[in-house]
């Protein structure tokens, strides 16, 4: 099978000869032009031929000109929706456009965004967004809708540039920070917003971010797979399984990729296939790995994914 063609499958646990896979991890290359990031990012998929591409994008979200931070909660109500081609994202939109062009359709590439939510806790600091989010809701709440609706005019700019879907990166909807009532008001109708955005898209991973997760207040949201660090937080693969048919993107612990060996990768992907299935499953690690991770371990995903006849 083409690539495409394996990702694809796997999404609507179809056959596929092998499960897919991917693996990915932060290159730093923020203060760099985006030219710089594609051509790390391509350089990474010939090497390690994933099944397709997780670009990472790590240039920081735009604010007012005066503003290097939220730092006070009425700040929240400067922030506005900027369009997706705010300047802020050139160089970001650029390194896609060369990604396009590199991969000429050999394989799928999907673009990270952050939450809403997420965003936000960068921009204020996790206690002070918590203090904001019970103290100063209606501050808060107007900056987070201002926040999503950038985000998905980002998205809409993004997918004019050729991608096949979205890897929303969540990391609110956890009960070490909150309640379920808590994250539908605060949480869920920003996610919703993004989501909403990249609904032509093909290809779209939740990825449920931290420990104590909202899993299952999150099922139903518009995405094609779901991915979280089912080693260290439930639910299990296994688990997942019986709560959706949807595809499973997971596998690897990826706080341990630098420092086992092979064998272990193996086991883990082994292991992972025996829990979720071979169809419905992408091979790949809970979040990014740690960028010193060996080639060797990187080689032994993919080759012990491949070695599966599904």
């Amino acid at each position: 099978m083409r690539k495409p063609e394996r990702v694809l499958a796997a999404l609507a646990s179809a056959p596929v000869d092998h499960p897919p896979f991917s693996v990915w991890y932060h290159f730093g290359l923020q203060h760099l032009p985006g030219r710089a990031l594609a051509e790390a990012e391509l350089a990474f998929y010939r090497h390690y031929d994933p099944d397709f591409l997780k670009v990472m994008h790590d240039y920081p979200f735009p604010l007012p000109d005066d503003m290097t931070e939220v730092s006070r909660p009425e700040e929240w109500r400067r922030l506005v929706p900027l369009p997706g081609d705010h300047p802020a994202f050139q160089e970001q939109l650029a390194a896609l456009e060369v990604i396009r062009e590199g991969l000429r359709g050999e394989a799928l590439f999907i673009e990270t965004v952050f939450s809403p939510w997420t965003t936000a806790r960068r921009l204020r600091g996790q206690d002070g967004l918590l203090s904001d989010m019970r103290r100063h809701p209606e501050d808060l709440l107007q900056g987070l809708a201002a926040i999503a609706e950038t985000c998905a005019a980002y998205v809409r700019a993004a997918a004019a540039r050729g991608i096949a879907g979205i890897f929303l990166s969540v990391g609110g909807a956890s009960y070490e920070f909150m309640g379920e009532e808590e994250y539908a008001r605060f949480g869920r109708p920003a996610d919703l917003t993004v989501l909403q955005a990249a609904r032509d898209l093909p290809f779209n991973v939740l990825h449920l971010h931290g420990v104590k997760l909202m899993f299952n207040a999150c099922l139903d949201y518009p995405v094609q797979a779901f991915n979280w660090s089912h080693r260290h937080t439930q639910p299990t693969l296994a688990a997942a399984r019986q709560l959706t048919r949807k595809c499973l993107l997971g596998g690897v612990d990826e706080m341990s990729t630098s420092t086992v060996r092979p064998p272990v990768i193996r086991a883990q992907v082994a292991q992972a296939i025996r829990e979720a299935g071979p169809r419905g499953l992408i091979v790949g690690p809970g979040c990014a790995v740690p960028s010193d991770t060996p080639p060797f371990n990187l080689h032994a995903i993919r080759d012990a994914g491949r070695a599966v006849r599904a």
